[in-house]
């Protein structure tokens, strides 16, 4: 816990607010929040559809959020 205060006192290398994506009525992300710090490992998973790949469409800008 105390290395989680440190990082948060430091500025984030990435940081991600409310993305949300919808394709049509199906809402792939709703509201996704995360801060990823200088050596920070962070994974992300979850079943097929979930939205991994979306997420990083996003981040690339691949998608509009």
């Amino acid at each position: 816990m105390h290395q989680v205060r440190q990082m948060r006192g430091r500025g984030a290398l990435l940081s991600v607010r409310d993305v949300t994506v919808a394709f049509g009525g199906i809402v792939a992300l709703n509201g996704v929040s995360f801060d990823m710090h200088q050596g920070q490992i962070l994974g992300l998973i979850g079943p097929n559809g979930a939205g991994k790949t979306t997420l990083f469409n996003c981040l690339s800008r691949l998608y509009q959020p």
